[in-house]
């Protein structure tokens, strides 16, 4: 890819602070789990297992309840793949037909060199810090799970770890009806372009408006929004209010939706999203050390990752004051948030002193005229042409972070 002169550097994560004692114990479970003792924790490998017997150790720590009908922990996976790993967290209450709200990231990787600090050791450390700290809820249980067989070639198949336990539900759950929202992450602590330095991205809630209001509400875009009505200023760029963590609604149709390709689901989501249940995605995206042995824990923003334990905390209570159950519609959109979540970074990525690092003056040129376009965009009457372009949009955006060759050709 051709550089710019004078674009913007790209972050170096290992000059990040870390200060804290939550970012120090985030670290730690990713140096654990990213170790290379575990060989890249491939399913059905020592490491996969010794990845595993980490996880249920601090699920023990953090008091999680294992499951009955299980035995203990582990959902075992056909073909000696390994386990899922459950834990729970009862309603306060102690009423067993309380609704359940399901917290996953995948622990598995690539194996051999690919040691998958970020994918997804980050994920998990976040998983296992957030069930440390989160009291029980009043109305519904937390169940926490580690998911396995999530990376190649078992993604977007029965083996997939989220598909099993979405197809062979522990006794104590019993229909996929008694969960009312999973919250998936996936690549949860790398970082390479500074504005997107405290951003985390929040997919899939558009399709139950019940769940995205909460998320707009846990995120400060309603409070945001109310002051706009009364004529007080907007308190930042990007509609939310001040805070170590930006978290950005995204509808899921901007990332899975790939030129020539067609519909691609690409994390533990899609097993519930299949299923009509409530889902949100959350991530920090790509960046150039994915699935490259240069994921690495030294590469993390582990500040970042602490910022959103405490919102997910923020999240979860929140949700947990509403006892209907959420609807779910598979086809709905919030283009106007997804305009307004795009523009601002299209438009530092179309400047050449402040574009993604390794830009070319061709994709700079493209960006430049997505944000002219841009200018133009009513979400509230889209033509199909109009939701194509705001997709490719976000797809250049991405195809850029993670320094992918010919992204101009999106």
């Amino acid at each position: 890819m051709l550089s710019s002169l004078g674009a913007m550097q790209a972050v170096e994560p290992s000059s990040l602070p870390i200060t804290s004692d939550l970012a120090k114990a985030l670290q730690t479970h990713v140096r654990s789990l990213a170790d290379p003792s575990l060989q890249g924790r491939k399913p059905g490998t020592q490491g996969n297992r010794t990845a595993a017997d980490y996880i249920r150790t601090r699920f023990q720590d953090a008091g999680l309840v294992p499951l009955s009908s299980l035995g203990g922990y582990g959902q075992s996976l056909p073909a000696q793949l390994g386990d899922n790993l459950l834990g729970l967290k009862p309603a306060a209450g102690a009423n067993a037909q309380a609704p359940y709200l399901l917290v996953g990231a995948h622990y598995d990787h690539l194996g051999g060199a690919h040691l998958g600090a970020d994918d997804n050791a980050s994920g998990v450390a976040i998983l296992i810090e957030l069930a440390r700290s989160l009291p029980a809820l009043r109305h519904h249980h937390v169940l926490f799970a580690a998911f396995n067989a999530e990376e190649p070639p078992y993604i977007r198949t029965p083996q997939m770890g989220s598909q099993y336990f979405a197809d062979h539900l522990p006794q104590e759950i019993g229909f996929l009806d008694a969960i009312q929202a999973v919250v998936i992450m996936d690549i949860m602590g790398g970082v390479h372009w500074e504005p997107m330095r405290e951003m985390v991205f929040a997919a899939g809630a558009e399709k139950s408006p019940g769940l995205y209001r909460r998320l707009k509400e846990a995120s400060g875009m309603l409070n945001d929004e109310r002051a706009m009505m009364h004529g007080e200023q907007r308190p930042s760029s990007f509609g939310i209010q001040p805070s170590p963590l930006t978290v950005l609604p995204l509808g899921l149709h901007l990332i899975e939706e790939l030129p020539l390709v067609g519909h691609v689901p690409f994390s533990d989501y899609d097993a519930f999203r299949n299923a009509s249940v409530p889902f949100l995605f959350l991530s920090s995206g790509r960046t150039p050390r994915y699935h490259q042995p240069t994921d690495l824990p030294e590469t993390l923003h582990y500040e970042r990752m602490a910022a959103t334990v405490r919102w997910l905390q923020r999240l979860l209570f929140t949700i947990d004051q509403d006892q209907d159950r959420y609807r779910f519609d598979a086809n709905r959109l919030e283009l106007a948030d997804d305009a307004a979540t795009l523009r601002p970074l299209a438009v530092q990525a179309a400047e050449r002193d402040r574009d993604i690092p390794g830009t070319s003056w061709l994709s700079r040129r493209a960006m430049q005229r997505d944000v002219e376009w841009l200018k133009t965009f009513d979400p509230r009457s889209p033509q199909p042409e109009d939701i194509t372009r705001l997709e490719r949009l976000s797809l250049r955006i991405q195809c850029l972070l993670a320094d992918l060759p010919a992204c101009f050709l999106l």
